[in-house]
């Protein structure tokens, strides 16, 4: 019964990866090596030196649509969100009192990675610029 089930989802992974045998190898053996395009290139290309595999691989990988991919196991942005939702309302025991309270530490990541998709959080943050001038004593203010 295993084996049906993982036959199918390698059926699955094929038709979403438009029956490219060569890349459905890529991408098993590239989850298999922690995600590394380079380690997941040498090994099924043991013979290319890692300089080319790291080129290579990450050909390799650019070919891959993600969406399918994510398709084929069955998420999507319905799943994403719903995630996104359950995150950002996670709750905790509150050790002291025994009662359910915010989890305000898992609240935080969610809530960025919300306004990212927002457009009203970004990654840098910090990279604000202000065009004021304020001349020192003695000195005349530009017109």
């Amino acid at each position: 019964m295993s084996t049906k089930i993982q036959q199918k989802n390698i059926d699955e992974l094929t038709k979403a990866l438009d029956n490219d045998l060569d890349l459905v190898l890529f991408f098993l053996s590239w989850v298999k090596n922690g995600r590394n395009a380079t380690k997941a290139y040498l090994e099924l290309n043991p013979h290319v030196d890692p300089a080319s595999a790291q080129v290579l691989g990450s050909r390799q990988l650019a070919k891959i649509d993600r969406g399918a991919v994510m398709k084929s196991y069955g998420i999507g942005l319905e799943e994403y969100f719903s995630q996104l939702k359950a995150g950002h309302e996670s709750m905790k025991w509150n050790d002291f009192t025994g009662e359910r309270e915010a989890d305000h530490k898992t609240r935080a990541d969610y809530s960025k990675r919300i306004g990212k998709l927002l457009g009203v959080e970004s990654d840098n943050s910090a990279l604000i610029q202000v065009n004021n001038y304020i001349p020192l004593l003695g000195e005349e203010k530009v017109k």
